[in-house]
């Protein structure tokens, strides 16, 4: 029984990970292989992360607007905690959900925070 759960923990965890490419592909406009031949997009997006560039900078050029800029570096940075490299790092699909859900909200005239929508925190793990 032990085995099972922990399985299904793990699988979560890889399907967080797919979730998070999807994301950063909606995010950036770019292929889940789009880096170079040694680079993944979830890589190409953490050395982006980690070299400190804007995140503004990293979205889809054809579909950012001043208007959904919130919104798209949510989904950027969910994108990047749900590709951690260490799986418990990962967040669940129930948070995944969540913060979704919130930015959601905020994007149907429901006034949020920034602190409310920002998921930065969590990759300070």
């Amino acid at each position: 029984m032990a085995e099972y759960a922990y399985t299904t923990r793990v699988n979560e965890k890889i399907d967080v990970y797919s979730f998070g490419v999807v994301l950063l592909e909606l995010a950036t406009g770019r292929e889940p292989n789009s880096g170079d031949e040694h680079t993944s997009l979830a890589e190409w997006a953490w050395q982006q992360f980690g070299q400190g560039k804007p995140v503004v900078d990293c979205l889809d050029q054809e579909i950012k607007e001043p208007c959904f800029l919130q919104e798209m570096t949510t989904v950027f940075n969910l994108g990047l905690i749900c590709t951690h490299s260490s799986p418990s790092t990962r967040p669940s699909m129930k948070e995944v959900l969540e913060i979704l859900r919130r930015a959601s909200a905020d994007s149907n005239g429901e006034k949020k925070t920034g602190a409310e929508l920002d998921v930065v925190p969590l990759l300070e793990q």
